[in-house]
């Protein structure tokens, strides 16, 4: 693919995101359909941790690391490549793993991409449309892990609490 095509297909999906939840953390956050056997037990906490760190930390906190090593102009493009084949992949499959298929695929195609090119202000160019678009999620994966643990562990309410202090006495008899 042509990475300006790419980085314009990630700004644009950024650009949504802003307004938007994007589809994925609506899947997976709010309405808690992840993919098959992904969830130990069929319990979502694991989809919900381990997709937000990789989608919302992992891959965007390495791609500024990467943004960073191809600022310097003295290290060669190639150990850039070679930073990122190291750095993303396991990030990219727990993301995958966890339903962020977007920001996966977004990712796997960078990387294809930037392992073809050789001009560093270009290379610069999709890396930061990455990082836009892994930042622009950011917060609505935080809004919508609230909401879903609010949900699991539900405060009871006033009424609640005291009939359970009414029966407090039950267990020690």
């Amino acid at each position: 693919m042509d990475w300006k095509a790419l980085k314009k297909e990630i700004e644009e999906t950024a650009e949504r995101s802003v307004e938007i939840c994007p589809e994925d953390i609506m899947r997976v956050f709010e309405y808690e359909i992840a993919p098959e056997r992904c969830g130990t037990g069929g319990l979502m906490l694991g989809p919900w941790f381990e997709g937000a760190t990789a989608s919302r930390y992992l891959i965007p906190y390495y791609i500024y690391n990467i943004i960073k090593l191809t600022k310097d102009s003295d290290l060669p493009v190639e150990k850039i490549r070679q930073q990122m084949n190291l750095m993303l992949p396991k990030a990219l499959g727990t993301a995958d793993l966890s339903g962020m298929w977007t920001v996966a695929d977004l990712t796997r195609r960078t990387m294809a991409c930037v392992n073809e090119m050789e001009n560093r202000d270009e290379i610069l160019e999709l890396l930061n449309a990455l990082y836009l678009y892994g930042s622009s999620i950011n917060a609505w994966q935080n809004y919508r892990v609230k909401w879903g643990l609010s949900a699991a562990f539900m405060i009871p309410t006033r009424k609640e609490l005291v009939g359970m202090a009414e029966r407090s006495s039950e267990s020690y008899i």
